[in-house]
């Protein structure tokens, strides 16, 4: 008994021991919590001083951002726009005996005024001296003046150029004054080139209005052309009607037309005259055209992302800029590179931009729509060789609606070589009056060798003569070596004429690459990058 007394002693001394220490454990840790909450380097500490600090980050985000916006009106995507220091503006400077230099927005417009009254250049050069952005002050010498009143500029010159009269196209439509010269943009960018066409005025629009010289090497960032015409108007982006060559210049911002009259319509250029080239060109402007004439007449509205209609020889562009057209009761053909070639060529070339297009003619078979070209060589034989679309295609006719995955219709023997359509299309027109096909909607003696299509074609409505290669073939045409994807269509001409020479192939991995068919001269690489969907871009890009 006396022992069991001594352990059960001993057990609560242990355990009276045991409390003690766990207390004081305790205590130290939680002297140590209250020291890591509230101590000078505490959990309280640090949030305080996180959240000033978080509200220090916000402010000076704020700023910032206020800079930024207070900025932006001086510059343009990744544009540096600098303070110009024209000592004579108004007046370009002579570089050279036969070179001009354009170093201000004051300058530009000098130089607009002084072609459409009668200074053709002839002979000599005008280049861009530095980066000018129309909304910036630094690109003026004084954006408040107002002695521009002859020249056609009421009041401020900056507020007339961006929101009231707008940028007065270099030279006239009419060809009487306009540009000789050669016009080298200096690899500088013009940004936020505003052009405002009235109904009453039959100009060309554009920086140029009429072209029979050499343009190259322009940047036009965010242009802004709206028109609202009744008159016979070409308009482009670059210039509206050119005799002469366009190398190696871009566009990027917004083409927006209403018309009643004949209106060539091109993210480049409106209309091409005498087979000059357009080479090493892109665009990215939207364009949007809408014909307000009533009953069927005179008033095509052809639209292109680099060229609306003409003779050209266009080489090594691309288009990425969306067209909407919505020709009303009259015929148009747009596509994505040209709206109607009538004779030239057209090479290494692509588009990979959406084209919608409408039209509610009744007496014309014009309603044409392609990847590449809406209409092509109808006056004469041409050429397309090594081009691919691969943009969607969704259009439309109450009569005839011509829709081809790269040209709607073509004639002359004209020759289509090494061309892949990759773009989906969706048609709809009256009864059998539909034509659609992966590569040609309608042709005429033709020679087509080396085509692939395998884009899908869907009809909107249940007619309609569709073809995975030809939507409808008349007359005599050399076939050579087409191939349409299984699925895609159901058969290769979609009128009944023969197919001989045409192949469907059940899988895709049985086609070629794109790179493969297009890259007969070398001008395109892969895209490595994936800045064109993985699809081959340019040499130069």
């Amino acid at each position: 008994m006396k022992i069991k007394k001594e352990l059960q002693a001993k057990e609560r001394g242990i355990t009276l021991i045991a409390l003690v220490i766990t207390i004081i454990i305790l205590l130290i840790l939680a002297g140590i919590t209250i020291g890591l909450v509230t101590g000078d380097n505490g959990i309280l500490a640090q949030a305080t001083r996180a959240k000033k600090e978080t509200e220090k980050a916000q402010a000076n985000e704020s700023s910032d951002l206020a800079n930024m916006e207070a900025l932006i009106s001086e510059y343009t995507g990744n544009i540096d726009i600098p303070q110009v220091t024209d000592e004579n503006p108004g007046e370009l400077e002579q570089e050279n005996e036969n070179t001009f230099v354009i170093n201000s927005i004051e300058d530009l417009v000098f130089f607009s005024y002084d072609v459409t009254n009668g200074n053709t250049y002839e002979g000599q050069t005008v280049k861009l001296g530095v980066n000018l952005d129309f909304k910036s002050d630094k690109s003026y010498v004084n954006p408040n003046s107002q002695e521009y009143e002859k020249y056609g500029y009421l009041g401020s010159i900056k507020q007339a150029l961006i929101s009231e009269t707008g940028f007065k196209p270099i030279g006239s439509q009419d060809g009487i004054n306009s540009f000789y010269g050669t016009f080298d943009g200096n690899n500088k960018a013009i940004c936020s080139l505003y052009i405002k066409i009235n109904k009453d005025e039959a100009v060309g629009a554009g920086l140029f209005a009429t072209n029979y010289g050499k343009i190259e090497n322009v940047n036009l960032e965010d242009v802004n052309i709206k028109a609202e015409t009744v008159q016979r108007t070409a308009i482009g982006g670059i210039v509206g009607i050119s005799y002469g060559d366009i190398y190696k210049s871009h566009i990027s911002g917004n083409i927006n037309v209403i018309t009643t009259s004949w209106t060539p319509l091109g993210g480049i250029c409106g209309e091409m005259l005498e087979k000059a080239n357009i080479q090493d060109c892109y665009n990215l402007a939207n364009i949007n055209c809408k014909n307000m004439m009533e009953g069927y007449g005179n008033s095509d509205a052809n639209c292109g992302g680099i060229l609306g209609q003409g003779e050209a020889n266009i080489n090594k562009c691309y288009n990425k800029g969306n067209i909407t057209i919505d020709a009303g009761d009259n015929a148009t053909s747009s596509g994505g590179i040209c709206g109607a070639l009538r004779k030239g060529s057209l090479k290494n070339s692509y588009n990979n931009a959406k084209i919608e297009g409408n039209s509610t003619n009744v007496e014309s078979t014009s309603a044409n729509f392609g990847g590449i070209c809406g209409s092509f060589g109808i006056v004469e034989k041409s050429s397309m060789i090594n081009c691919y679309n691969a943009g969607e295609i969704t259009a439309k006719g109450i009569n005839y609606a011509i829709i081809g995955g790269i040209s709607a219709y073509s004639r002359n023997n004209t020759e289509f070589k090494n061309i892949f359509n990759i773009g989906n299309i969706k048609g709809e027109g009256k009864e059998e009056k539909l034509c659609m096909g992966g590569i040609l909607g309608m042709s005429e003696g033709i020679d087509i060798g080396n085509n692939y299509n395998i884009g899908v074609l869907k009809k909107l409505n249940s007619t309609g003569r569709v073809g995975g290669i030809i939507g409808v073939k008349y007359s005599s045409n050399s076939i050579s070596d087409c191939k349409y994807l299984t699925g895609t269509c159901d058969v290769g001409i979609g009128n009944g004429a023969s197919s001989t020479g045409i192949t469907e192939l059940d899988n895709i991995d049985k086609f070629p690459s794109v790179l493969e068919v297009v890259n007969g001269e070398e001008a395109f690489k892969e895209d490595t990058n994936n800045i064109n969907n993985g699809y081959p871009i340019l040499e130069w890009q």
